[in-house]
């Protein structure tokens, strides 16, 4: 008697390519999936940005759609009803959601915490945060807002708030942001809902001659490193852990079509945030955290050659011990992990962007052997480079 073929599931994909969190979450659901040989997944192509209503969505036969897209008439476009559909970040109606079978949601009370926390422990007592207009956006922002001013008030700090009107265009109001900035006290630390809104901030400090980080430190949320690396001064920026959020999304819908869960309602699961990527715009100008700033700016420029944790000492003329108790009162982490994370987003932006072979993609990222790099890439990230570069990147169009 001939064995049962194995039922393959055809698991689709719509997410961004283009915005950090979409390629994060698309990784970690190929990891997921690089686990999974009876998933064969393939990558959607994302409709315009503006989501008008003569837009459709190519899904051809499926079993299952994780989705990046908001808008959730748009997702069930010419999409059987039977086919489970796991969604990220909607806050939206529960009528409209009883369409889906589950959703992930960043844990945006994170989010608000993660930013207070680094002003506070600079030695902060004036906090700022400044909003967006756009309305499908005001669920995240309310609960950044509210937990960033909350942590503020209970730390004894004061905390005001820029928000536009809904009418105001968000590109129209740098003036409006500049006179704001300069009535507020100051050293002041101000966090914008987003990398984008923070260039809009960093614009405005520079239209009112305000000093970032003197009399303004800056953070962002995403760490879209286009815009953190290329801002004078280079920006901190709270990055969500959008990879774990896209695993915990393939997980789900597994459970689902595995009908190890059999939902009568959305099943909601939470992903939170990675890690705060310090650089400049939150430099303390003294102690600690003006070494820590210092040293991640001499990481970040030399993190690709095979530099060690001797060598960051050796540069700001202290001793080794120093700085790593420095850099654990200031982020909770040791100088090496630092470096090591800077190599491995280096190597998985070559990996993304160029073909070059994992060899000189290894050296080139400050490594001292492909082996090395192939061995923690495994450890990190749950798959191999090349399984990685295959599924993250060119996905199954």
């Amino acid at each position: 008697m001939a064995p049962l073929r194995q039922k393959i599931f055809r698991i689709g994909v719509a997410d961004s390519r283009i915005l950090k969190a979409g390629r994060d979450r698309i990784s970690g659901i190929m990891r997921y999936a690089s686990a999974r040989p009876d998933w064969e997944v393939r990558l959607i192509a994302m409709p315009g940005i503006l989501h008008t209503a003569n837009e459709t969505m190519n899904y051809g036969n499926l079993d299952g759609l994780i989705s990046g897209i908001e808008r959730l008439s748009l997702v069930r476009t010419n999409l059987p009803p039977n086919v489970p559909v796991v969604i990220f970040d909607a806050k939206t109606s529960s009528a409209s959601l009883a369409k889906i079978g589950g959703c992930l949601i960043l844990d945006d009370a994170a989010i608000g915490n993660a930013a207070a926390d680094i002003f506070l422990k600079g030695g902060l007592r004036h906090l700022a945060f400044v909003g967006v207009d756009r309305v499908f956006e005001h669920p995240y922002q309310a609960e950044r807002l509210e937990t960033f001013r909350r942590a503020a008030r209970d730390a004894g700090a004061t905390c005001d708030t820029f928000v536009p009107s809904p009418r105001q265009i968000e590109t129209d109001d740098l003036q409006e942001v500049a006179d704001w900035l300069t009535q507020l006290p100051h050293p002041c630390g101000v966090m914008a809902y987003s990398d984008n809104r923070a260039q809009t901030v960093l614009d405005a400090c520079r239209l009112a001659h305000l000093q970032v980080p003197g009399q303004i430190q800056l953070i962002g949320v995403d760490n879209e490193i286009e815009i953190c690396e290329n801002m004078q001064p280079t920006l901190t920026s709270i990055l969500p852990d959008f990879e774990q959020g896209g695993f915990l999304a393939a997980q789900l819908l597994d459970d689902i079509l595995s009908h190890r869960i059999r939902p009568r309602k959305p099943v909601y699961r939470t992903y939170g945030v990675k890690t705060i990527v310090v650089r400049a715009s939150t430099q303390d100008l003294k102690g600690g955290g003006r070494i820590v700033s210092q040293a991640r700016e001499f990481i970040r420029l030399h993190a690709h050659e095979q530099i060690t944790v001797a060598d960051i000492a050796a540069y700001l003329n202290l001793a080794r011990r120093t700085l790593e108790n420095r850099f654990r009162e200031v982020l909770g982490r040791g100088v090496a992990d630092v470096l090591r994370e800077e190599r491995m987003n280096r190597v998985a932006r070559l990996l993304r962007e160029t073909d070059r072979t994992i060899s000189s993609i290894a050296y080139d990222s400050g490594f001292s052997s492909p082996t090395h790099l192939c061995a923690l890439f495994r450890a990190t990230y749950g798959m191999t480079m090349r399984a990685w570069r295959k599924h993250a990147i060119h996905g199954r169009e």
